[in-house]
């Protein structure tokens, strides 16, 4: 319909242009502008249509239809009701916004929202959403830091509401919530009231933009590996690896290291998304087969193979394998392929001593800081490590780099923890 228009923020809306000889019924205004405060075309095709009978009554007969004295701004299309907001009860409304992200995200992922979104509105104690306020949002916030963690795994706290945990554990002192896990709440319930604004359940997101005090950088959040700790780390896979149970105990961590790929990436590959690229060797990440999943649209990318990568025998080593799949012994789950892989380096990393500050991830963070520290552009390290760039120029219209281009930057992944350790 050539009056109604969609928002940013997903709100329908009615636009009409007053062309000059009528102006005047509409108080010399060059367009009339309605929120319609629905996210439903349909219904808003219908509102649109009322407000444009109403628009044209005014120009054939503004006499019958408009009092520009008692409304000179705006004539009879102000008497149009838009959709009044619905009451929700909040566990009512949570399990709708649940259903719905299930079709965007992991089921694990929508197990995870649901329990903290439940736990937040279970300490505001509200039933109806359209009673949750600012003054609420802020006040959870600061509960939240004495909520006890893993909650589930202390039976002093089962058959407990989330206020009585809080004050039971005023006595056992186990650890509480930090200020990230905190901020992750707080996200999710903003996620969830601006969800339920769009559709009409509140008319405030009261959790929109709270505040919170950074303790530490961005860069210190995870830790990335030394070159010590490399050193470690494949020195104990290269003495081992006669007796590894599954080839990807050795090949993951290479990989990881020499690609900055997240585990899921690696642990779902399959054979046919590795093969060469004007000449170069390379990994295409992507969910173009069955089974196989991105943690977003910019996760999909080219990663060319590290040399050392190539002299350690790996593409040897993926043409081997009796399967379509380059690790068939690593099965689905819920999450993915990556969940035994986890397990079994979570296992390995703490044999060797190393604690919660470093995992599989801390490969990812260690090629990051590599390239940070190399001064290789965010834009190129992007296009590796599946960042978005957030910049409207490189998202929206970039191309792409060249795979020679990025193949000289994985190349400048240092070796020399590696072939001290495996040559």
């Amino acid at each position: 319909m050539r009056y109604l228009h969609i928002s940013k923020s997903g709100i329908w809306q009615f636009r009409y242009q007053v062309s000059p000889q009528h102006r005047h019924l509409f108080g010399d205004r060059r367009e009339i502008k309605r929120s319609l405060k629905t996210s439903d075309k349909t219904e808003a095709t219908i509102m649109a249509l009322e407000l444009e009978i109403q628009v044209r009554k005014t120009i054939l007969t503004p006499a019958a239809t408009t009092s520009l004295d008692e409304h000179p701004s705006t004539p009879t299309i102000s008497k149009v009701k838009t959709p009044a907001t619905n009451e929700a009860s909040c566990y009512d409304a949570l399990e709708r916004f649940c259903k719905y992200k299930a079709a965007h995200i992991s089921s694990k992922a929508v197990t995870m929202l649901e329990a903290k979104c439940s736990i937040v509105l279970g300490l505001i104690g509200k039933s109806q959403l359209t009673a949750i306020r600012r003054s609420d949002a802020e006040a959870v916030a600061s509960l939240l830091r004495t909520y006890p963690t893993n909650l589930k795994k202390h039976r002093q706290f089962n058959g407990l509401s989330g206020h009585q945990a809080i004050e039971l554990n005023k006595d056992l002192g186990l650890p509480t919530l930090s200020d990230e896990s905190v901020k992750d709440y707080c996200q999710k319930m903003s996620g969830f009231f601006e969800w339920c604004q769009l559709n009409e359940l509140t008319e405030i997101n009261p959790f929109k933009a709270i505040r919170f005090k950074k303790t530490r950088r961005d860069s210190e959040a995870k830790n990335a590996y030394t070159s010590i700790e490399l050193e470690k780390i494949f020195s104990k896979l290269a003495r081992t690896k006669q007796e590894h149970k599954h080839p990807y105990y050795f090949w993951l961590p290479l990989l990881a290291y020499f690609t900055g790929a997240r585990l899921n990436e690696l642990c779902q590959l399959y054979k046919a998304d590795i093969y060469q690229v004007e000449g170069i060797w390379a990994i295409h990440i992507d969910d173009r087969y069955e089974g196989q999943k991105l943690k977003n649209l910019t996760s999909r990318r080219i990663v060319p193979i590290h040399d050392q990568l190539l002299n350690l025998g790996f593409i040897e080593f993926m043409q081997s394998v009796q399967h379509e799949r380059v690790f068939p012994e690593l099965k689905a789950s819920r999450d993915g392929f990556g969940s035994a892989a986890s397990k079994w380096f979570g296992r390995f990393k703490t044999k060797l001593g190393f604690d919660k500050g470093h995992d599989f991830h801390s490969f990812r963070h260690t090629v990051a800081t590599q390239f940070k520290r190399q001064n290789i552009s965010h834009i190129v390290a992007g296009e590796l490590l599946g960042h978005a760039q957030n910049n409207i120029t490189y998202d929206r219209y970039g191309k792409g780099l060249d795979v020679n281009q990025l193949k000289e930057i994985i190349n400048t992944i240092d070796v020399k923890p590696v072939l001290k350790s495996l040559m």
